[in-house]
């Protein structure tokens, strides 16, 4: 996921939500919601757009922070953060552009592809047995508009 829409600022990892950027985390489809509910591990980058993104969109729910969530990481940094993980895990990552795009074409294309765009408050659903280059299918795509 990318964070929802923030204000302009400086520092940029003090940067906030907007209020349209608050309110678009409570549009959260049905199919969302469902598919959210079994998620067992949310990393979430340290930067404030994030935390709060988190903290709207799933009220109480417990989340770690990442420093491989930061805009500037790589997949692989990522990859390497999920491989830790039980293989079976249900996993939310809540981060920015660049990195999300590059992230989601890495895993589903594999190092050759170009990083996508994505929009603020974007949810895409991958699957994969193991968080490695062009291993991973789109299952959902949602956009918290």
């Amino acid at each position: 996921m990318r964070h929802a829409e923030a204000a302009p600022g400086y520092p940029d990892q003090q940067r906030v939500l907007t209020a349209r950027g608050l309110n678009s985390l409570s549009q959260m489809p049905e199919a969302l919601a469902l598919s959210l509910a079994d998620v067992e591990h949310i990393l979430v980058s340290p930067y404030l757009r994030t935390r709060q993104t988190i903290e709207q969109l799933l009220p109480g729910r417990t989340y770690q922070l990442s420093d491989a969530l930061v805009p500037e990481s790589s997949p692989q940094a990522v990859a390497q953060q999920l491989a830790q993980l039980p293989d079976d895990a249900q996993v939310l990552l809540v981060t920015h552009m660049p990195l999300v795009g590059a992230l989601s074409v890495w895993l589903k294309e594999g190092a050759s592809g170009y990083p996508e765009s994505f929009i603020t408050a974007q949810v895409e659903e991958l699957v994969t047995d193991f968080p490695a280059a062009g291993l991973a299918t789109q299952l959902n795509l949602y956009y918290l508009q």
